[in-house]
Parts: C-alpha cells; structure tokens; sequence
C-alpha cells in the first residue's frame, strides 16, 4: 500500500510539474504555479480519490479547466494542446492501474477489519450506506450546478452522462463492500444473465436495484432511473454499435444519419437519445444489414421489437425528466425499470 501510494505521488507529481514547465504560469498575488490557478483542485487532482470514490477527470474537462485560465499563461495555449493532450493520456495510462491497484486494496483491508469486528452484512451496510447514499445525492446537484438544467436533447445527454459517471465509482466502491443478497435475487428472478452483460452493466443495475428497493418513499428516484437507462446505453452501444464501428468494414459512406457518421470518426459518443432515431431510419441499410447478419433471429426491427420498445416516449421523456431537477417517484422509476429490462432480454 505504501508502494502504491509512492508510485502515484511520484507520477502524479512528475506529470503536473511537466505542464507547469510547458505553460510558464505567471505569478498572481504572489502565488506561483499550478497553486496560483482558479480550479486548481481540479487540475492538480485529475486523478480522482479513489477513497471517495471519484473517476478520473476526462481531457475535455481538464483541456476546459486550463481554457479558463488562459490568461495567466506565458505560452500560447493552442500551439501545446496536442503535446499536454498525450502527455495528460500517458499519465492516466500509468495511473489508473496504480488507482485502481489502492482501490482493491483498500477494500480488502475493510473487509479484513469488519471480520476482524465480527461484524454481521447488515452491520457493515450500516456505516458504508451513508457515504454512498452521500455520493449519490451529491452526483446530481453538483452536475446541475456546473451544468444547469439541460435545454435542449444535446444537453440532456451531457447531463446523464455526467451523472452517471459520477455514480459508477461511488457504486463500485459501495458493493465492493456490501453484500446485497436481496438486491441480487431480485436481480437473478428478473434478469439471469444480468452478471455476465458486459462491464458497468452489472453495477448499473445493482445500483438501480438498491434504490427502488431500500429508499423512503419521499425520496427522488431519478438516482434508479439513471442507472437502468446507462444500463440499456451501454448495451446497446457494446452490442450493435462499437461492433458496427470497428468491426463491419462499413464506413462514414454507408452512413446516412450525421451523428452515426461522426461516430464512425470517432467524433461523437452516441447516448440512448441518438439510438432511437438512428435505429428507426430506414435510410441507414448498412448498419440494419449488419444488425441482421449479427442477431440471427432476435426480434429487432419487428413489432414488439428491440426498436420498437426503445422507442417507447413515455420512458425516454422519463429518462429525460431525471436530467433536470425534478423528483421522480418510485412508481414512474419502477415502470422504467421494466422497460430497461424488456430490452435487456431482448
């Protein structure tokens, strides 16, 4: 652990002392440096806590923080990008298997020390619940608070996306712990396979699950509905649209929808608001041929279909409404539980 932790200081260090080199920061009030910078605690902590359970910061966002305070450098900003833009993704390189490394770590030291306790799984849900049900509370107003309320469907992704991102560390850090032996079941009656979707997936789903099932009815459930949607995005785009992409042999030509072709370059994340009405288009031949030739006999396209359910308006304004600061209750989130399970099983 203490290795680990020397391994992280130092590359950590050796990263931000580079870009203090490369953009000759000027001193401000008699502060110098990285220091003397407004977000400096974003900039110089780009690596995320994993004892908090926070992911690391992405390059937009970091390349966004230095934009802010172009002002206070020397160098010209544009003319390094690309340098810091490698520099920033070789570092997260190094660190991220260190991060995650202390992550397990730390969690087995707790789970050493609660049995060292004897303390029972509902004990240990005890003090472990309060941080995570913070983490969750907190993912939502802090996004709404950098963001503001979505006004448009671009922004509404943006919102989810973000969100959800900072669930999914505070979850894995959560079940890590905690047990859900209930959580599970309910999981295994309505979904089987739900353990071997692809990665995130099952956390999603956990931590969907966990809401509907132990929160107060008072509480806003747009922190299940959240899950259960990335639950479906991130299928959909592991199973038909990342294959599509890397795999097909189709290109930008074959497509029709602009989204999907920026896609194809690798210009744009597609979210469950673009699925929809790429999927429904007619136009797009190649990546309906493709879903064909890939899924045999499944119902995509027909009536009752993969398309479609996902195209149910209901349950994506739902999921919409969850982007904006509105209280859900648990009977709109139930109801969208089960059509994030529909397509699942589909």
């Amino acid at each position: 652990m203490i290795d680990l932790n020397k391994a992280k200081q130092q590359a950590t260090k050796r990263f931000l002392d580079w870009l203090e080199s490369q953009l000759r920061i000027q001193p401000k009030k008699g502060e110098t440096g990285l220091d003397s910078l407004s977000d400096k605690t974003i900039i110089q902590g780009y690596l995320g806590d994993y004892q908090k359970g926070q992911r690391a910061v992405s390059w937009s966002d970091f390349w966004y923080r230095l934009q802010q305070n172009r002002n206070r450098f020397a160098a010209n900003l544009s003319e390094i990008e690309a340098s810091i833009a490698q520099a920033y993704r070789q570092s997260l390189d190094e660190l991220l298997p260190i991060k995650a490394d202390l992550a397990r770590t730390d969690a087995l030291i707790d789970k050493i020390v609660y049995r060292l306790y004897g303390l029972s799984a509902a004990e240990i849900e005890l003090i472990e619940r309060p941080q995570y049900e913070q983490a969750l509370s907190e993912a939502k107003a802090n996004v709404l608070k950098e963001l503001g309320a979505a006004t448009s469907d671009e922004q509404t992704d943006a919102v989810i996306d973000k969100i959800a991102a900072e669930i999914l560390p505070a979850a894995e850090r959560f079940f890590e712990r905690v047990e859900p032996i209930s959580i599970e079941a309910t999981l295994d009656a309505a979904l089987p396979d739900w353990r071997n979707l692809p990665p995130d997936i099952p956390t999603f789903l956990r931590t969907g699950e966990y809401s509907l099932l132990t929160d107060d009815e008072t509480m806003d459930f747009s922190i299940g509905v959240i899950p259960f949607t990335k639950a479906v995005e991130t299928l959909l785009h592991e199973t038909i649209f990342k294959p599509f992409r890397d795999e097909s042999g189709f290109g930008v030509n074959d497509c029709r929808n602009d989204f999907l072709a920026d896609f194809i370059q690798g210009k744009r994340h597609l979210t469950l608001g673009n699925y929809p009405i790429i999927l429904r288009s007619s136009k797009e031949q190649a990546l309906r041929s493709f879903i064909s030739q890939r899924f045999g006999n499944r119902n995509v396209f027909g009536a009752g279909g993969l398309v479609e359910v996902l195209g149910n308006q209901a349950m994506l304004k739902l999921r919409n409404k969850a982007a904006h600061d509105e209280v859900i209750p648990r009977s709109e989130a139930e109801q969208l539980r089960e059509w994030a399970f529909e397509l699942l099983r589909i």
